[in-house]
């Protein structure tokens, strides 16, 4: 028997995608849509090899850094993160094609996966990525982790780029982020691609290699009370 939508649901999944409207494959289209983000929030890397923000913004990426490391630290829950994001890919799709340029970005996810292999590395946006370096990753934000990616991540692109050129630059942004007394996991993702989205925009106007220390105070624990 085959599968099929109830108008309602067809008129609700196009009025989330107007654009669809007079594609031939529209209804298949429009199911894979709401698969796809619905994987993404389980934490189903994307086709470069990353998690996609959904699985922070939206899913449970965070529970399992919040239960092993928030009980028993008063100072408060930390992640440090490594953001990397890089520069002119436009042109270099111009210049390549999108295959090629897809095959550019899995090649920085394998590269950075490779040189922190527990971290939890995701795509904050089109083609910027965080390293996530919370309690579950066996890397720390350390001087010699971004030196290496300085020198991997242009010979990882350079190896799937089908033309000699230039080597690709990037840009790096360091995060050590303090949530005190943060009252769930759930509010701790979206909080940690706000910080990375703001720890790179500051890196794009003016490159710097100190680590940005930034300490939100939530105050989400309840207060004693005495009867």
């Amino acid at each position: 028997m085959p599968f099929t939508i109830s108008e309602k649901s067809e008129r609700a999944l196009l009025s989330l995608f107007p654009r669809v409207q007079g594609r031939a494959d529209a209804p298949t289209w429009l199911v894979d849509q709401v698969v796809d983000a619905e994987l993404h929030r389980a934490g189903h890397a994307d086709p470069t090899g990353a998690l996609h923000a959904l699985a922070l913004n939206q899913g449970s990426l965070m529970k399992e850094e919040y239960d092993l490391s928030t009980h028993g630290h008063a100072d408060g829950w930390v992640m440090e993160a490594l953001v990397v994001d890089p520069r002119e890919l436009t042109l270099f799709n111009m210049r390549h094609g999108f295959p090629a340029g897809d095959a550019a970005l899995r090649a920085m996810v394998a590269t950075m996966k490779e040189l922190s292999p527990r971290a939890k590395v995701v795509r904050t946006h089109t083609d910027g990525f965080a390293i996530l370096l919370g309690p579950t990753a066996d890397t720390r934000l350390q001087p010699a982790l971004r030196a290496s990616l300085e020198l991997a991540l242009p010979r990882a692109v350079a190896a799937v780029t089908p033309t000699p050129e230039a080597p690709m630059g990037f840009t790096f942004g360091q995060l050590r982020l303090t949530v005190v007394d943060p009252p769930n996991w759930q509010v701790l993702g979206p909080l940690v691609w706000a910080e990375c989205e703001r720890t790179l925009i500051i890196a794009r106007r003016a490159p710097f290699t100190d680590v940005l220390d930034r300490r939100v105070v939530l105050d989400g624990r309840l207060p004693e009370f005495t009867r």
